[in-house]
């Protein structure tokens, strides 16, 4: 038994050490982009793999390279493992997925080093966030400047992966791209093939169409039952735009990976390391998840199977934490009808629709920030400006919430954050004692509130022996 204990262990550093030495021959390089040339590419290095493997023991190490990178180029990896599994030998199989294991690893601890880009002036750290009752530290991530910025600098701005207008202004004077407030209909842009969106300009609607709006056109079907249109006619019906947000996120996802850009992180990688709320099942996901489908199964193979309960209530749960509410109106009194979905806004301006952002995703809330959310340009590029000096290694906060001026109070503020993203705020703002004003403010309301139940109930009493002498 020792000696086959020393056996296993001297074969698993050898399948170890094959693994590193593999990974390391292989680089990027040897990929190729365009999508004719990597089906060839696939179709070569399987069938390399296969001669190779025929030989013995002595072609494995070379077999498992050829699967891997097959593996690395094909649409859907996970499908191809599974044949993998069942065709080839197990110490092949073993490296292959040794390889993809460590590949894995690598790209996660690499992650946080390039992103975000260092143009951006900031970095993801890990943040103390407390201590559990076994006495293990709890961290969480949060976003840090890499430089001095005075009060009023811009710090950095970003586009957004994806965004939606509220339902209620979608077709009207708001570009269904950009979200920006179109003033003269002289440039207005309609969309060739429906009527249902506008936008500001050719290259908004190119853009759109060329990301997700060629897919999820209604193409102004007058059957309310076509796939397209039930999911529009739905976040009409709903005045929710969450699910729409959804859609256009899984087809631009699929539009980039067919790109082949060789960019190392795609749109899910990006997302998979947000936060995000829980949220539990019940009939109107179950409907959103089945129109989903529908829309987009006819259009993108494999995406029936791809949106699964769990993968959708988990992006919904990331638009409900992450997504900030976006305010591109030029008429700071227009009325807008908000949409029962929450976002993070201070709400400055009119919320005109809703934006999912990469690198603002991580900012953390304080009911003191030292920085807000504009949108300069009236469009949805968000950009983060300083609202008072910050310092190189300092931590960025922005309000998740509108305080009506100031005038709600710690418990009101904590109460709303807790409500809408299940945290107790521990800013300075709040574990600093509340002003002797305000407790005398709430003290006087609770003692009029008394008066005039004391005043009404005497009153009744008084009518009660009038009622009874009569």
């Amino acid at each position: 038994m020792k000696q086959q204990k020393e056996e296993e262990k001297k074969k698993t550093t050898k399948t170890a050490q094959s693994v590193e030495e593999a990974l390391a021959s292989i680089k990027e390089d040897d990929f190729p982009t365009s999508m004719e040339e990597r089906e060839k590419f696939c179709m070569d290095q399987l069938s390399t793999g296969e001669a190779l493997f025929t030989r013995g023991p002595e072609g494995y190490d070379m077999a498992a390279i050829c699967f891997y990178k097959a593996l690395k180029v094909y649409p859907a990896p996970a499908e191809l493992v599974m044949v993998y599994q069942k065709t080839i030998p197990p110490e092949v199989f073993t490296l292959v997925m040794g390889m993809l294991s460590m590949d894995v690893h690598k790209k996660q601890e690499k992650y946080y080093t390039v992103f975000p880009p260092k143009e951006m002036n900031v970095k993801v750290d890990e943040l103390p966030e407390g201590i559990t009752a076994e006495g293990q530290k709890v961290v969480r991530r949060g976003l840090i400047a890499t430089k001095d910025f005075a009060a009023g600098e811009t710090i950095y701005s970003e586009t957004p992966i994806i965004s939606s207008l509220e339902p209620s202004l979608e077709g009207k004077e708001f570009c269904h791209y950009c979200l920006k407030q179109i003033v003269e209909d002289e440039s207005k842009v309609n969309c060739p093939t429906c009527t249902k969106v506008v936008f500001c300009s050719a290259s908004c609607e190119k853009s759109a169409t060329t990301e997700f709006h060629a897919v999820l056109c209604t193409k102004d079907s007058e059957d309310a039952a076509s796939p397209e249109r039930s999911l529009y006619d739905y976040t009409k019906e709903t005045n929710n735009k969450y699910p729409e947000m959804i859609a256009k996120f899984l087809v631009r996802m699929v539009h980039e990976e067919t790109l082949n850009s060789g960019e190392e992180y795609n749109l899910f990688d990006h997302i998979e390391r947000l936060r995000f709320l829980e949220v539990r099942p019940s009939a109107s996901e179950e409907k959103e998840i089945e129109l989903l489908k529908v829309a987009l199964g006819s259009k993108i193979p494999g995406i029936e199977e791809f949106i699964n309960e769990e993968r959708y209530l988990t992006l919904k749960g990331k638009l409900l934490y992450n997504a900030y509410g976006i305010s591109t109106s030029l008429n700071a009194d227009r009325s807008v009808e908000p949409s029962p979905e929450q976002y993070r806004s201070e709400r400055d301006a009119p919320v005109v629709g809703a934006g999912f952002y990469r690198v603002t995703s991580y900012m953390s809330h304080s009911c003191e920030p030292n920085t807000k959310i504009a949108y300069q340009d009236h469009n949805n590029n968000l950009a983060v400006v300083a609202t008072k000096a910050v310092k190189a290694g300092e931590e960025l906060h922005v309000g998740f919430i509108d305080q009506k001026n100031g005038e709600l109070s710690t418990e009101q503020r904590r109460q709303e954050l807790f409500q809408h993203y299940r945290f107790k705020c521990m800013c300075s703002r709040c574990e600093r004692p509340e002003p002797v004003a305000v407790a005398a403010a709430v003290v006087d309301e609770a003692v009029v509130e008394a008066e005039v139940e004391v005043e009404a109930e005497a009153k009744a009493e008084v009518e009660a022996v009038e009622e009874a002498t009569a």
